[in-house]
């Protein structure tokens, strides 16, 4: 079993960083946000998937393993020689403060081919590196460059639409592929090779000032469904393909999934599974008979393989796994065993806590030590939105109850309110929604979950520096010493004379030369 120590932390993902760039990457926000961790006695700085995505969600991705170039720093390019200033200023869109995704996506990578072109032109002073690379990553990398080439000449159209003998994997088309798009091949390996470097840095840069990197990995590639929920009455549809448990993953042993659980560890510190309930049973939707799946309503439960799966990995991997699983939503008791099986720390959301009269598992007086706290997720809205507008008249009379607070009051100060409940709690960890540290409201929430994933509305919110003020910064660190959450070193107390009398003499120091 993994036991986190007693300690606290932010989440933001690194689109929501501040920039010129018109989306949050790995460049110099980021390492300003490790200080102000520092600075406020953090210890976890959790993000979400950091894998390629084309579309707005980090949660749809293109891939299990490929890094996203989107979050390549322009800048650190700059500062490696392989693009100069003027290229960024000189073709760099007017960006709005919110995330606009689609121009970010065709001028950022117009900018990084340039730079790829610029390595070109000197591919020796990188050569050594990115070969070591090739050759450490190949398991994932040959695929994956070799999907993206294709898919670009086929106009971007779903792998489902390609000529029959690529879809059906035929090596020989595979193969004439590879040799037609080189070139594009070559400068993915090159895009792969950056981001991982970049990330390298910046995660070492936050170990190096004892910042832990909680990240997360999303439980389906592209293809996955809900039942109905809080969130949307009708189920959600997130057009991601089910996996064959009790074929194909089974027969292999699961080997894909420990070498992407692998793979995430050697990129994080701590990894979080996104929806863990589908490792017990999942929920499926069925195609109709026009191509497109039913409504989400009429989908239906599948026992997977969950225990046979953590059996294999933790063979392949070792019990002590720095897991951390989101079982949230519509959990059975069988979730929990399998989450207590193999000693998996698990989440609770305050938010979720008001909807019933007592006995509920997300109130603080019912946590557990081993499990990691929020005030709220992505998903969730703001603590001071949520207590505004989205909460039922029920729960927020349960809330004033529950805090010994009266109403007006608790719009104003209710995010305070719930991070120091989460930090006094006994949970060893507690992870503040970042926009609760910033006092905002409505119009903040990074995902509404009632939406489809690669919905255009969500995952474009980002702060600014200056929304962060000192009295907030304060309020947080003194929260944090106070519950126990970082523990300042005491100051060696000076010696008396008489205790420098009673120690046994040292080696004299000697005199500098005159």
């Amino acid at each position: 079993m993994v036991k986190l120590d007693r300690a606290s932390g932010i989440l933001l993902h690194i689109i929501s960083l501040p920039g010129p760039n018109g989306i949050g990457d790995i460049g110099q926000e980021a390492y300003k946000f490790v200080d102000f961790l520092c600075e406020c006695n953090q210890k976890i700085w959790q993000i979400l998937p950091l894998t390629a995505s084309e579309k707005p969600s980090p949660y749809s991705g293109t891939s299990a393993f490929a890094g996203n170039p989107i979050l390549i720093s322009l800048e650190k390019l700059v500062d490696a020689g392989l693009l100069v200033q003027s290229d960024i200023e000189s073709s760099r869109p007017k960006f709005g403060h919110q995330i606009e995704i689609r121009k970010v996506l065709k001028w950022k990578y117009d900018i990084l081919n340039r730079a790829y072109k610029n390595y070109k032109n000197n591919p020796k002073k990188l050569k050594n590196e990115i070969d070591a690379f090739i050759k450490k990553e190949q398991y994932w990398l040959d695929d994956y460059t070799l999907y993206m080439a294709i898919k670009s000449e086929q106009n971007n159209q779903s792998w489902s639409k390609w000529p029959k003998e690529l879809k059906q994997r035929d090596k020989e088309a595979l193969e004439q592929k590879r040799q037609e798009h080189a070139s594009i091949i070559d400068e993915h390996i090159f895009l792969q090779y950056i981001f991982f470097h970049q990330w390298n840095q910046l995660k070492q840069y936050a170990n190096e000032h004892e910042i832990i990197i909680l990240g997360d990995m999303p439980v389906y590639v592209d293809y996955d469904s809900a039942p109905p929920d809080s969130f949307s009455v009708n189920g959600q549809l997130w057009n991601n393909p089910i996996y064959d448990w009790t074929g194909t993953l089974r027969k292999t042993n699961f080997d894909w999934w420990i070498k992407r659980l692998k793979k995430s560890l050697e990129t994080v510190d701590v990894l979080r599974i996104d929806h863990f309930r589908g490792l017990e049973a999942y929920w499926a939707i069925p195609m109709g008979s026009d191509g497109k799946p039913v409504p989400p309503k009429k989908g239906s439960w599948v026992i997977a393989c969950g225990d046979e799966f953590l059996t294999a990995v933790t063979k392949a991997l070792g019990d002590d796994l720095p897991l951390i699983v989101e079982d949230l939503g519509f959990i059975t008791q069988e979730v929990f065993d399998l989450r207590e099986k193999y000693g998996l720390i698990g989440m609770r959301v305050l938010q979720f806590g008001f909807g019933t009269n007592g006995g509920n598992i997300y109130l603080p007086h019912n946590y557990t030590p081993n499990s990691v706290v929020y005030t709220g997720t992505h998903d969730n809205n703001t603590t001071i939105a949520w207590f505004r507008h989205n909460a039922k008249k029920k729960e927020k009379a349960n809330v004033i109850k529950y805090l010994q607070k009266d109403e007006d009051e608790l719009k104003r100060n209710i995010n305070w309110d719930f991070i120091r409940a989460v930090h006094a709690s006994v949970a060893n960890t507690s992870i503040i929604l970042f926009q609760d540290v910033l006092n905002l409201e409505e119009g903040c929430q990074m995902n509404d979950p009632a939406f489809t994933p690669d919905y255009e509305e969500n995952w474009r919110w980002r702060f600014t520096w200056e929304q962060l003020t000192q009295k907030d910064k304060d309020k947080l660190q003194s929260l944090t010493q106070i519950c126990g959450r970082y523990i300042i070193p005491e100051e060696p107390e000076e010696e008396t004379l008489e205790e420098l009398l009673q120690k046994p003499p040292g080696r004299p120091i000697e005199e500098p030369n005159a």
